[in-house]
């Protein structure tokens, strides 16, 4: 069974993961990615941080090859009224939602 690591970036950092976890395919590592994707949201909200700045989880293979990026970030639920209201995404502002 193939070993996946799972890197944590933000802005500011690149947190390795050291260990890895063996997991049958990519699709179960970016299924997996997304768990800790989700976990890591949830803790930043626990602790009164901007849980809408984007993250990145990079999973590589055993000899370090990037096979795939996840991105993540809390945003609008999908089929959340966001109201009347542009989202701003970078320099132009956008009339419609983004889900994630």
């Amino acid at each position: 069974m193939p070993r996946y690591f799972f890197h944590y970036r933000t802005d500011d950092e690149l947190i390795r993961d050291q260990d890895g976890r063996d997991l049958p395919n990519l699709d179960a590592a970016e299924h997996s990615a997304a768990e800790l994707g989700r976990a890591i949201v949830e803790h930043a909200a626990s602790k009164g941080d901007d849980t809408r700045v984007p993250r990145s989880i990079e999973i590589t293979d055993a000899a370090g090859e990037e096979l795939l990026y996840v991105v993540f970030w809390a945003g609008p639920k999908a089929g959340a009224d966001v109201g009347d209201e542009p989202v701003d995404v970078g320099d132009e502002p956008v009339d419609v939602p983004t889900v994630h």
